[in-house]
């Protein structure tokens, strides 16, 4: 037996493994209570049985024994390989964890050994490997996704877990200055968050409200004079650079009290609770080395609106499941609102920068490299508003999916393994944190690749030609399908395991991030090309729009949507299971490209208050406009790319020889290579479909997270070739995604377009300012 036979054997019997560890781990996940650790032996013994399956599913579809004993082995050595990194979790978590990957190696070795095979020419040989080396890519992507699912769902012991904050007496109270920044805010809405931090239980604190570069009197007025009314510091700055992290730096250096030790941010839409600083602030009096704590950003009015309720949850897997798995390494990013910032570590690093439109997640990569710590507190401390509008949730996904690639540009250096500055303090665990969280990004852009590979190869069978997929047979063709499952059941499960989401609100979770995938894909572009920050800008709509508004508003989604439907529908006229394989895919795709009409149009008809419906009108007016964004040249060149690759690969290089294509790994398993090889069979060069690896984002990586004032990525579905992704902040992630997993919005206008305007004119830096006494003196 061969290794390539060999590594196919391994590929089938861990594919079968994973699938029992999964329904395992998430049937009866482990309580909190749980007792860390069942002993090394006996998670090596249990998790050893439930890897038997594979094995044993390879006897029973008719493999020989001698394979299937080279996949026990090679599972038994994953399972001994991984326990030092797996001694928190439970033995069914070690299990599904070492099933994974076991059969994300094996499948990369097995398809690594059929670019390299002999007789292929340079070109065949080239093009191979470099769909080798993506589908390598997509499978990091997906063990960043997965490691968050598992070590959330299985983990036993959490050492550095905070639910509520400080619940001691305090050894003191140390002096808070709280800023909330606001532009073009709605006035009842600022002077009610203004009101709640009024209330706040604490003793030592004070409020500074800037306004920033609103140029409506009618909407600052109001709140300055309710801050003079109230003692409340009111800053107004005009023709001020630098957007939200300009003004805060403003606030830092000329209007906090010097007695302040601890910064926070706060979004001028937040109600916050009033132990909000007794709970958290008193954090930095316990620990010296504490830089930052951040709570989840919680949201309200969101209960009875089927829209909401499914945008609720999309944020939460951020919060409830990457933030949460990343804080026990002291990964945990700083989200922006609702979050506390030691003074003098923040003035240490330079303070906010102004170059990042995700400042937030950037100055926390900061600190930790710097050699300060964070902390996530599991407990939300103050209700916000989300995003009103569709149109306006596209475009705060566009700024910190952008923002990532900032962040990731700018500091990637200080993520290797193999950066030792004497300044960079960061752990190898706190550099994947934020490297996985920053990639999981990409998640979207590689899954709206795939879909224009399968458009192409679609076309092709509908004419007839089926030079690529007639490639791909057996096993290999149906196992794109079941690994997509696969992938999206793990996420959905984590999500209602770490919050009260049922599963239609986890499904319609889903849907939201799937129709985000566009929006993202081309933040994900632009941010690695764009020296400077930009926002994506959407056609306004009316307030009580119909499904032509929704269309007009998400017009390419729509048309993509419709000619992957369309291709789907051509592709299946020859009646062939590659044929039904690429439609099921394609409607896949589809379905979430779709989903953004739908969703825009779910937006603006869902009940809301009077308050909310008022803010809902001025949702572009909040946000800042940058550079145009262009999407039809991004999408164009992907097809490109994708039908260039398919030709390469089609025409490249000499036929194969029988019984070497990857669709009958099977067959050389029961007859073996010698009897394989006298078999006819296709005689063109085998490619994967996909990458057989679905795993869960981010949102980094897509995924997903905070509503408005925080930077966190989303989760979403991470396209392992055959998936889409989840991802909650970019640094998401992300979903993340996703898990990515946050903003203003730019002015619309009556005119339907998905690119933002050139920025106004150059600012002055001339603010005016307007000092009352602090709150609390």
């Amino acid at each position: 037996m061969n290794v390539v036979a060999a590594s196919g054997g391994v590929f089938l019997a861990s594919v079968a493994a994973t699938l029992v560890t999964t329904l395992a781990l998430f049937v009866a996940p482990p309580s909190r209570r749980e007792r860390p650790g069942t002993g090394r032996v006996l998670t090596l013994l249990l998790s050893s049985l439930l890897l038997a399956s594979g094995p044993v599913a390879l006897v029973l579809l008719g493999a020989r024994t001698g394979p299937a004993a080279v996949a026990a082995l090679a599972l038994t050595a994953a399972t001994v390989a991984w326990l030092p990194l797996t001694r928190r979790w439970s033995w069914r978590g070690h299990a599904a964890w070492s099933a994974s990957t076991t059969m994300a190696a094996s499948y990369l070795a097995f398809m690594l050994g059929y670019s390299l095979a002999p007789g292929r020419g340079a070109v065949g040989t080239a093009a191979g490997l470099v769909l080798w080396a993506l589908e390598l890519v997509t499978f990091v992507l997906g063990a960043a996704f997965l490691w968050e699912v598992v070590d959330v769902a299985a983990r036993t012991d959490w050492p550095r877990r905070s639910p509520r904050g400080h619940t001691g007496t305090p050894s003191r109270h140390p002096f808070v200055s709280l800023h909330v920044p606001a532009h073009n805010e709605p006035p009842d809405m600022v002077i009610e968050t203004l009101t709640s931090l009024l209330r706040l239980d604490y003793p030592d604190y004070e409020v500074v409200m800037v306004d920033d570069n609103t140029q409506d009197p009618a909407l600052w007025h109001p709140v300055r004079d309710f801050c003079d009314a109230h003692g409340i510091r009111f800053v107004h700055l005009e023709d001020w650079p630098g957007y939200k992290s300009g003004a805060l730096n403003y606030v830092l250096r000329h209007a906090t009290d010097p007695r302040a030790e601890v910064i926070g941010v706060v979004d001028a839409d937040y109600i916050v609770d009033r132990d909000y600083l007794q709970r958290c602030a008193t954090l930095f009096a316990q620990r010296e080395d504490l830089g930052f704590v951040q709570t989840p950003q919680n949201y309200r009015q969101w209960k009875h609106s089927s829209y909401f309720r499914r945008l609720f949850f999309s944020y939460e897997y951020f919060f409830a499941v990457s933030q949460s798995s990343r804080n026990e390494v002291d990964g945990a990013i700083f989200g922006g609102t609702m979050g506390l910032i030691r003074r003098s570590a923040l003035e240490s690093v330079g303070g906010w920068d102004e170059w990042c439109i995700t400042e937030d997640a950037e100055v926390s990569l900061k600190m930790l490299r710097a050699g300060w710590t964070g902390q996530h507190v599991e407990r939300p401390y103050g209700h916000g508003v989300m995003p009103l509008t569709f149109e306006a949730l596209k475009r705060q996904r566009f700024r910190w999916c952008f923002g990532g690639m900032q962040i990731l540009k700018a500091h990637w250096r200080s993520l290797m393994p193999w950066d030792r500055s004497p300044d960079n303090h960061m752990t190898l665990a706190q550099r994947w944190a934020y490297l996985s969280g920053a990639l999981q990004w990409f998640s979207d852009l590689l899954g709206l690749s795939f879909a224009a590979l399968l458009l192409v190869s679609a076309a092709d069978l509908a004419l007839g030609g089926g030079l690529v997929l007639r490639r791909v047979g057996g096993v290999l063709l149906v196992l794109p399908p079941l690994l997509l499952v696969l992938g999206v059941g793990r996420a959905l499960a984590a999500l209602r395991l770490r919050s009260t989401a049922g599963w239609r609100d986890a499904v319609g979770a889903l849907g939201l991030w799937l129709a985000l995938g566009l929006t993202v894909a081309m933040a994900s572009v632009r941010g690695l090309i764009q020296p400077e920050g930009v926002f994506l800008r959407t056609p306004k709509t009316r307030e009580q729009p119909s499904l032509q508004d929704a269309v007009r508003a998400n017009k390419v989604e729509t048309l993509a949507g419709l000619l992957l439907l369309v291709t789907a529908a051509a592709s299946v006229r020859h009646l062939t299971l590659a044929a039904g394989v690429v439609a099921l895919l394609l409607v896949w795709h589809a379905v979430g490209l779709l989903a953004a009409p739908g969703n825009s149009l779910a937006a603006m008809r869902a009940d809301l208050s009077p308050q909310m419906r008022r803010r809902r009108g001025t949702e572009g007016q909040r946000e800042r406009v940058g550079v145009r964004v262009r999407t039809a040249p991004v999408v164009a060149g992907l097809g490109a790319l994708a039908a260039a690759a398919v030709v390469g690969v089609a025409v490249a290089g000499p036929a194969d020889a029988p019984g070497r294509t990857p669709g009958d790994v099977l067959g050389q398993l029961r007859r073996g290579p010698a009897a394989a090889a006298h078999r006819p069979m296709p005689t063109t060069r085998p490619r994967p479909l996909a990458t057989p690896t679905p795993t869960m984002t981010a949102p980094g990586t897509s995924v997903s997270p905070a509503a408005s004032g925080g930077t966190a990525p989303v989760p979403r579905p991470a396209p392992v070739t055959t998936t889409a992704a989840p991802a909650p902040h970019p640094t998401s992630a992300s979903p993340t995604t996703a898990p990515t997993p946050a903003p203003t919005t730019p002015s619309p206008t009556n005119r339907p377009t998905s690119t933002p305007t050139q920025a106004g004119p150059h600012p002055t830096g001339k603010p005016t300012t307007t000092h009352t006494a602090p709150a609390h003196p």
